[in-house]
C-alpha cells in the first residue's frame, strides 16, 4: 500500500477500515462454526447430504469446523494487524469452512456467511502487506522443527522400548500425544508469525549515527518545548527530506512523541510517509503530548484527538513575586536566600569534572528507578557531551553542597527554554521551596539574557479537574479524576504550576482506531515510567 499516489489519510483510512472489519468477520465466522458445530443439523439436510457422501463425512466435516474455527479466530489477530499470511490463510479457511458447512449437514446459511466473506475479503488485498521479518520465520521453523523432531523421536522410542504385547497400549497414548503436539504447533507457529513486527534492530553505533543525523534536523527546524526530547535514547527516527519522525515501538504499538520535526509545508507530506511505514509494519499508532497546530493533520487521517493536560509556560521578564497572590512563594524563596543558598548557570555538556561527579551522585540517590523516566518531556540521560546548548540550574548550599539541580532544554518557540529533569537531594534535610527558589533564580536570570518563557511542566486534564471543562464526559469523568488526583498528585502538580501565573497551552494525545485504545493507554502509561496515569511519574513529587 503507497500513500504516494493518494491525498490526506485516505490510504491510512482505507486499509484500517478493511483491517478492521476483516478482523470482526473473521471472529464472526469462527463463532458461528464453533455454535454450528455444537448444535445437530437439521435431520432433513442431513439426510440429504448422506445421500450424496459417505455417512462419515458429516461427523468428519463437523470436526473438522471446529478446527478451522479456532485457526480462523488465530488468523483474525493478525487481519487486524495487516499481516499477509493472515489474509492467505483466512481466505483458505474460509473457503474451506464454506464447503465444510455443506459437508456438515447441509448448513446453507453459515456456507453463504463464509462465502460471501471469502469473495469480500479476495478483494483487499491491498491492505495486507505486513511480511513476518525473516528472524522470526527462521525462529519458527528452527523451534518448530525441534519440537516435531522430540515428538517423532520419542514416538519412535516407544514403539522400540516397550514389548509388542504393550505396544497397541502405548499407541493409544502416543496417538493423542503427537496430534496435541501437532496442534499445537500449528496453532503456536500461527501465533508467533502473526504477532505485531518489533521495531529495527541497530547496533550501537548505527542507532547513535541516526540520532545525530535526527539532531541536525531538531537544530534546524526544532522550536517546540518538546522537540528537544525527539532525541531521547531508546527512541527511534523515521526519516523523509529534511523532516525527522521520533517514534519506539512497544507491544505493537508506534507511540510517537515529539509531533514530527521539519519544515511546516511538509507535514501533510511527513505524517502520510509515516503512517505508510506504521501500515506496512502492522503497527497502531499513538501520538504523545501533541499540540494543538498539529490535530488537522492526525485528524484528517482517522486519527483520533483527545485532550490530555495543560503545559505551563512562564514569563520570565513579567513574573514579580510582589502582591498577596505570591506570598507563600515569596516567603518560601526569602527562606532559602536566607539559609545562604546559591544557584549557578552552566552548560551540562562543558561541567568540570568534580561538579559532574556530585551531580550524578545526587541524581542517583535521588532518583526513583535506574532510568530517567517520561517519554515526552525528558531526556534521559545527563551531561552527554554531544547534547551542547543546553542550560544547567544549581543550587548550593551555605558549604557549597548541592542540593538541587534543574536542567533545562532550548526551546526557540517560546523564545526560552523547556524543562527537562528536576532533582532534589534526599539524604539530607532541605529547606522546603529549595526547587521553587532555583526556578525563580533561573527566570530572573534568563529575563537578565533577555531570554523571555519557560516551559515547567505537564498539568494532566487540568481543566477537567478545574471545572474549565463542563460538558457530559467532563462531569461524568471528574469524580474518578479527583479521586484519582488524590495518588498521583495530578491537582498538587497544577497548584504547583499555577504559583509562577503561567499560560496553560493544551497538549493531547492522538489516538489509533477504538479497539486499540486500551492496549495504547497502557503503552503510554509505561512509556511515562508509572502505572496510574502518563507524565505524571517525571513531575517533581518523584524527587520531594
Amino acid at each position: 500500500m503507497s500513500v504516494q499516489n493518494l491525498t490526506g489519510g485516505a490510504p491510512w483510512r482505507r486499509a484500517q477500515r478493511a483491517r478492521r472489519i476483516a478482523n470482526i468477520g473473521a471472529i464472526v465466522i469462527a463463532t458461528v462454526g464453533l455454535v454450528s458445530a455444537a448444535v445437530p443439523p437439521l435431520r432433513s439436510r442431513l439426510a440429504r447430504v448422506i445421500d450424496i457422501v459417505p455417512g462419515i463425512v458429516p461427523g468428519t466435516a463437523a470436526v473438522m469446523v471446529v478446527a478451522v474455527s479456532i485457526a480462523l479466530l488465530l488468523t483474525a489477530r493478525g487481519l487486524r494487524r495487516g499481516h499477509r499470511l493472515a489474509w492467505g490463510l483466512a481466505l483458505g479457511l474460509m473457503g474451506l469452512s464454506s464447503i465444510l458447512h455443506l459437508f456438515k449437514g447441509g448448513d446453507i446459511e453459515e456456507a453463504v456467511i463464509a462465502a460471501v466473506a471469502f469473495g469480500w475479503l479476495a478483494g483487499q488485498g491491498f491492505a495486507f502487506d505486513v511480511a513476518p521479518p525473516r528472524s522470526t520465520v527462521r525462529l519458527t521453523i528452527r523451534w518448530g522443527s525441534i519440537i516435531a523432531g522430540a515428538t517423532v523421536a520419542l514416538s519412535v522410542g516407544f514403539t522400540l522400548l516397550f514389548p509388542h504385547r504393550l505396544l497397541e497400549h502405548s499407541h493409544k497414548v502416543m496417538s493423542p500425544v503427537v496430534l496435541v503436539v501437532a496442534i499445537g504447533l500449528v496453532f503456536a507457529a500461527l501465533w508467533i508469525l502473526l504477532s505485531p513486527r518489533q521495531g529495527r534492530k541497530l547496533s550501537a553505533k548505527e542507532h547513535l549515527e541516526e540520532r545525530e543525523r535526527a539532531r541536525a534536523i531538531v537544530d534546524e527546524w526544532g522550536a517546540g518545548t518538546l522537540d528537544y526530547f525527539a532525541l531521547r535514547d531508546d527512541k527511534d527516527w523515521f526519516f523523509e527530506g529534511r523532516s525527522v519522525v521520533a517514534y519506539a515501538v512497544r507491544a505493537g504499538v508506534c507511540l510517537v512523541s515529539p509531533d514530527p520535526i521539519g519544515p511546516p509545508a511538509d507535514r501533510a507530506r511527513v505524517w502520510a510517509e509515516f503512517l505508510d511505514f506504521v501500515s506496512s509494519n502492522g503497527w497502531s499508532v499513538a501520538v504523545l503530548g501533541a499540540a494543538k497546530p498539529w490535530l488537522p493533520i492526525y485528524e484528517s487521517a482517522g486519527l483520533r484527538s483527545v485532550y490530555f493536560g495543560d503545559e505551563a509556560i512562564v514569563d520570565c521578564g513579567g513574573f514579580s513575586l510582589a502582591g498577596g497572590a505570591h506570598k507563600s512563594l515569596r516567603q518560601a524563596v526569602g527562606r532559602v536566600d536566607r539559609d545562604g543558598y546559591v544557584t549557578t548557570f552552566h552548560d551540562p555538556a562543558t561541567l568540570a569534572d568534580d561538579l559532574r561527579a556530585e551531580l550524578l551522585e545526587m541524581s542517583d540517590q535521588s532518583r526513583q528507578g535506574d532510568v530517567e523516566r517520561g517519554f515526552s518531556m525528558t531526556l534521559s540521560r545527563l551531561f552527554d557531551p554531544a547534547d551542547t546548548g543546553l542550560l544547567l540550574s544549581v543550587t548550593r548550599n551555605s558549604t557549597g553542597r548541592v542540593d538541587a539541580f534543574v536542567q533545562w532544554v532550548p526551546a526557540r518557540d517560546i523564545h526560552g527554554w523547556s524543562l527537562d529533569v528536576m532533582r532534589r537531594r534526599t539524604d539530607q534535610p532541605t529547606p522546603n521551596g529549595l526547587i521553587e527558589s532555583n526556578i525563580i533564580a533561573t527566570m530572573e536570570e534568563l529575563a537578565s539574557r533577555g531570554d523571555k518563557k519557560l516551559g515547567l511542566n505537564f498539568a494532566v486534564v487540568r481543566a477537567v479537574l478545574d471545572g474549565e471543562m463542563s460538558g457530559p464526559l467532563a462531569r461524568l469523568f471528574r469524580p474518578a479524576l479527583e479521586a484519582m488526583s488524590e495518588r498521583t498528585q495530578m491537582e498538587s502538580l497544577a497548584k504547583f504550576n499555577e504559583k509562577f501565573d503561567p499560560e496553560w497551552v493544551p497538549r493531547y494525545v492522538v489516538l489509533d482506531a477504538v479497539d486499540f485504545v486500551a492496549a495504547q493507554g497502557l503503552v503510554m502509561a509505561d512509556a511515562e515510567g508509572v502505572t496510574e496515569i502518563p507524565v505524571i511519574g517525571r513531575f517533581m513529587g518523584r524527587d520531594r
